[in-house]
């Protein structure tokens, strides 16, 4: 009899690598961890409007600490204000970690995954670039897929109001909301918008700002700041379109992509598969919207859906293709003077995958139903010659 079993010492090897990674990742975090919103939070809490204090300066204070989130955001981080900036970027570290484990850990367990998938799908996440890179620079981008996955693990009110967390993150959390809409469902709607507004009010009440002004702040913030990449829809109209009109230009492209965005929730919203309905809704902010290298955990449900059915071919197709985001995105797109072309081209592929992914489920429930249609007749015709 064999001790180890092969299984057995790759799972060794896996968990060893991931051992190691991760304490790298966490050593860099220590060092880094600007992204983390500390500053513009202690400032509200200090009663100054961060908003209205970097739109009229033109910049902001504190390393990459922009302050381009939502109301909710500066409002929930008052306990690390109340520490020194290496405690507090510490502190949300172990809360960055948290989510780190536990994303995977509750994916596997709604899906009901093997516990050798599990453990391989764990120690991808962790080890994964945009994983280590939310961790590095203290990002919020775990903090919003976590509060998302809240919103299918449960239907209770108090899950639904726990998920409009993921609000304070314009450029990815709107997708929960434009999804109920589009579906009119419009009581979750209500309450998952219940976080927002409540942090909205708090800000403009600490800080003595005027609540209408206050509302559309963030949004003229990031407007001002003239944030794009060069990887996604709204970025490519802005930098080859509406570049030279700005102003009320900028609010005519908001309002193109979101009938845009809708239109593909529509189509997606026609698989009936729930947690891959939900995957391929989460590919939306990575279409539409400018993502930084750790909004791409967002691949990571559609990831584990496609580990779980991985003898489907199109499941297949999406994990070679998430695996490539996950690990070779980042070192092709240097190693490339051809930036712009090349963001282009995996743009063009993300949605070619996504629609893929619409087509091919479309024809399998075809087939279910199909097969389904030729078991009953055959069943009919042996009780006729039974008879």
């Amino acid at each position: 009899m064999i001790f180890f079993s092969k299984k057995k010492i790759i799972i060794f090897f896996i968990i060893i690598i991931t051992f190691f990674s991760l304490t790298n990742t966490i050593y860099k975090s220590l060092q880094n961890g600007c992204d983390f919103q500390w500053q513009p939070a202690l400032l509200m809490w200090e009663g100054i409007n961060h908003y209205e204090k970097f739109i009229l300066q033109n910049n902001y204070d504190f390393m990459c600490q922009g302050g381009q989130y939502a109301h909710l955001l500066h409002v929930i981080l008052f306990p690390f204000t109340l520490l020194d900036w290496q405690t507090a970027k510490s502190t949300w570290l172990v809360v960055n970690l948290f989510f780190a484990f536990s994303i995977p850990i509750l994916i596997n367990k709604f899906l009901n995954i093997g516990s050798y998938k599990s453990i391989l799908l764990i120690a991808i996440f962790l080890t994964c670039y945009p994983t280590r890179m939310s961790l590095n620079y203290g990002q919020q981008s775990l903090f919003v897929l976590f509060f998302l996955l809240i919103s299918i693990f449960s239907s209770s009110k108090i899950a639904i109001f726990f998920s409009g967390f993921s609000s304070i993150k314009y450029s990815t959390g709107y997708i929960l909301y434009l999804n109920y809409l589009i579906n009119r469902n419009y009581k979750n709607l209500i309450v998952s918008s219940l976080p927002y507004i409540l942090g909205w009010i708090i800000y403009f009440s600490f800080t003595d700002s005027n609540w209408l002004i206050n509302f559309f702040e963030p949004l003229k913030w990031i407007l001002q700041s003239g944030y794009a990449r060069a990887g996604d829809l709204y970025s490519f109209l802005q930098i080859f379109i509406f570049n030279s009109y700005g102003g009320f230009y900028s609010y005519i492209l908001l309002l193109l992509i979101f009938v845009l965005n809708t239109i593909l929730i529509i189509k997606i919203n026609q698989v009936d598969v729930f947690f891959l309905r939900f995957s391929l809704i989460l590919f939306c902010p990575l279409i539409f919207f400018p993502p930084s290298n750790y909004d791409y955990v967002l691949l990571f449900p559609l990831l584990s859906y496609s580990v779980m059915k991985i003898d489907f071919l199109i499941n297949k197709v999406n994990v070679l293709f998430i695996l490539y985001f996950f690990y070779l995105n980042r070192i092709v797109k240097h190693l490339l003077d051809i930036d712009t072309f090349y963001q282009l081209i995996m743009l063009l592929l993300t949605v070619f995958i996504v629609i893929l992914n619409i087509s091919s489920y479309s024809n399998i429930n075809k087939l279910v139903i199909f097969n389904k249609v030729i078991l009953l007749t055959n069943n009919n015709n042996l009780k006729k010659k039974a008879s």
